[in-house]
């Protein structure tokens, strides 16, 4: 902008650029200021369920905004969204866009078979989804063979574009519908370890412990502030929220769910943790999948919530904005 204004060599000129530039930069945080007014968020995989859901070690989140929906992870059996889904009574054919937290197969296994479902019902289901970059990366387990891909969404891009599924890959926050965003890959400001080490990652022609970069969030905004999910929360849940405040809206975090990632954390990362979201201001809290029991306990007591606005995410259990947190009888 500078190097333009030199070279007009005329005053008014120069302002009149200025003030374009400004008018379009306001026009443009307003396009990117959406604020949802209606989201129902709905467990449909985790470890805890009850009645005749079914649980298992896996993650997928349906989430409706303002008319729109989108499925966030896919589960990790090939049939155990769309087994929950017939029992919650749930139709999922509405969804045309998928967001994937990371490429592990407890997040991604029920992403062709529910595809291949939905097309049945609505051939415009399942049309986009959303990766942050780092996805279909490379991966190994030195432990059992150095030759097999351990990365299974290799392998699948192929066919979920054969079905004519557009792939997304973020490099940066990005609002994908109005009010709905994906964090993109996540810096690691503060060091949280919430990944296995048993994996390696190619990266820049060599093998090094993977860090699961591509590790991304996906977040509502609302007036009463961000509504986040998280996979597994391997880039740690305290950078993640502090990305999203600084890349997309500096709001309070009004409900934070899906997975943290904290079944293993000892009680010194537990407390570091519950402080810093005590900080940033969590209100509602719906944990589940590798959070773990104890661990969301602890974080209900530190960040001064009760039974009604902390519990375990289980299947069936739901999130309704103005009205809190829907757990199911087991997760109470």
């Amino acid at each position: 902008m500078t190097i333009i204004t030199y070279r007009l060599r005329s005053t008014g000129l120069a302002w009149l650029c200025v003030c374009l530039c400004t008018w379009m930069s306001v026009v443009n945080a307003k396009q990117s200021a959406h604020l949802a007014d209606d989201v129902d968020v709905t467990i449909l995989s985790s470890n805890l369920a009850n009645g005749a859901t079914v649980g298992e070690w896996g993650l997928s989140v349906l989430v409706k905004v303002d008319g729109h929906c989108v499925l966030f992870d896919a589960g990790r059996y090939p049939d155990t969204v769309i087994r929950n889904t017939e029992v919650l009574d749930i139709d999922l054919s509405c969804v045309t866009d998928v967001v994937l937290s990371h490429f592990h197969f407890d997040h991604t296994t029920g992403l062709l078979p529910l595809l291949y479902h939905l097309r049945e019902q609505n051939p415009q289901a399942l049309r986009r989804l959303h990766v942050a970059e780092g996805f279909f990366l490379s991966r190994r387990m030195p432990a059992h063979s150095l030759d097999a891909e351990s990365n299974q969404m290799i392998a699948i891009k192929a066919k979920l574009e054969a079905a004519g599924v557009e792939i997304l890959v973020h490099a940066k926050a990005t609002e994908i519908l109005p009010a709905v965003w994906v964090s993109g890959p996540v810096p690691r400001e503060f060091p949280e370890k919430n990944y296995p080490s048993t994996i390696e990652v190619s990266l820049d022609h060599r093998w090094v412990e993977d860090h699961v970069p591509e590790s991304q969030a996906l977040t509502i905004a609302t007036a009463a502030g961000h509504i986040v999910i998280l996979g597994c929360g391997h880039s740690g849940v305290v950078n993640a929220l502090t990305h999203i405040n600084n890349t997309i809206h500096q709001r309070p975090v009004h409900a934070l769910m899906g997975g943290l990632h904290l079944f293993a954390a000892d009680d010194e990362t537990l407390g570091w943790t519950a402080d810093r979201l005590r900080a940033i201001g969590v209100q509602h809290l719906m944990a589940g999948h590798c959070t773990g029991i104890e661990p969301l306990i602890r974080l209900r007591t530190g960040l001064n919530l009760n039974r009604r606005t902390a519990v375990v995410g289980a299947v069936g259990s739901r999130f309704v904005y103005g009205e809190g947190i829907k757990p199911t009888v087991i997760a109470m």
